[in-house]
């Protein structure tokens, strides 16, 4: 096996990569933009268990610990999960990214910034690098470009724009409870939902995700000013986010798809940093077992079975808001709250994997009220 190239350089593209060099093979990374983790367009929220699961040592981009959240049905009904323990972690989106970028650098793999991605055919990658054309060859491509993956339009079917949401956020200094997160199915958020982020008592990352054809930035001026918010805004940031079903095949050949740009992100919140980073182990798993044991890369759809049993859980939550009245969302969080599904998500919930306590809940006498639209679920 000659060259292996990543394409992208986010924490999913470089873990792949990483783990390619350290079973000896030959791999580099092309990056698009000039510097790794910029522009920073995600919220940075990831969970404990997530980061234990895959090892992850993030201490330096930590900038705050959340033990729960506030989530708000469309008429203000709140449930409250607060856990004595800390549940997630906002990070620094730069300096989470930089860890991987610097482990790389350490690892002596090229990673060539600047340098984006054209076309493909057949072994050879087209780029244009600080503005110049060039051809790089390459016996395996692996897609970790993002939303927009150039490297999926190359080879797959093109994605429905409804599979997509257009996401806006401010980092703002106000007045903010650090321990929880916030999150509104607000009528402003156009089908998804709106967020508050603290990073202190006094920093917060406030945010919307929407349908494609609506403006976000309008729909989180909306919704600030209805809150009541007083923010004075650091800085903004948009992004597209995938939130359709779980891609079934991500192998073409001798092109791969992980992270966003094969759809491994949450339907439900949009986030996509462990999914992502735990499909790039199984795609360096499989290129691993395909270059010296001679297996099919189509294992890689295999080994996605579980990452994608809990994206489709997801995907189905999303599709019950989507589809469901707001009256109906209302009337669902009145009775989930009367049945005590506070205390159920604080002792079971799990931000990633739904499965693990979605059957609880079905099992739970106190919760069977909620039987009819859990069972649209599952």
């Amino acid at each position: 096996m000659g060259m292996i190239t990543i394409v992208g350089a986010g924490p999913v593209g470089l873990q792949a990569a990483l783990n390619l060099k350290r079973n000896g093979l030959d791999v580099s990374v092309i990056e698009e933009h000039r510097e790794v983790g910029k522009p920073v367009q995600c919220a940075g929220l990831i969970s404990k268990t997530g980061c234990r699961e895959l090892g992850l040592n993030i201490e330096e981009s930590v900038v705050n610990e959340i033990k729960g959240a506030r989530i708000f049905s469309p008429n203000g009904t709140e449930l409250t999960i607060r856990k004595k323990e800390t549940t997630a972690f906002v990070v620094d989106r730069y300096k989470f990214d930089q860890v991987f970028y610097k482990k790389a650098v350490r690892e002596n793999i090229p990673v060539s910034l600047n340098s984006k991605l054209i076309d493909i055919r057949k072994n050879s990658l087209f780029l244009e690098t600080n503005g110049h054309g060039e051809l790089q060859k390459s016996d395996l491509v692996v897609g970790a470009d993002g939303v927009t993956s150039i490297v999926r339009h190359v080879v797959a079917p093109e994605v429905p724009q409804e599979n997509f949401m257009h996401a806006f956020q401010v980092r703002a200094k106000g007045i903010f409870n650090p321990d929880l997160v916030e999150v509104y199915l607000d009528e402003n958020a156009g089908g998804f939902f709106a967020w508050i982020i603290p990073e202190n008592n006094s920093i917060a990352r406030i945010g919307i995700a929407n349908k494609m054809q609506e403006n976000p930035a309008e729909n989180l001026k909306k919704f600030i000013e209805k809150k009541g918010l007083v923010l004075d805004v650091l800085d903004r940031a948009g992004a597209m986010i995938p939130v359709g079903k779980p891609m079934q095949n991500l192998t073409f050949g001798r092109i791969m798809l992980v992270g966003d740009a094969g759809f491994h992100t949450k339907a439900t919140t949009g986030g996509g940093i462990i999914m992502g980073l735990h499909a790039a182990n199984a795609c360096s798993e499989t290129i691993v077992d395909f270059v010296k044991n001679k297996k099919s890369l189509s294992e890689y759809n295999k080994r996605l079975a579980k990452i994608n049993r809990e994206l489709a859980m997801h995907w189905k939550i999303r599709a019950f808001l989507n589809n469901t009245e707001k009256s109906r969302i209302d009337d669902f969080f009145y009775h989930a709250k009367k049945a005590g599904i506070e205390d159920f998500l604080q002792d079971h919930g799990d931000m990633d994997n739904p499965s693990r306590f979605m059957g609880k809940m079905l099992r739970n006498p106190r919760l069977w009220g909620l039987l009819p639209a859990l069972l649209k679920m599952v």
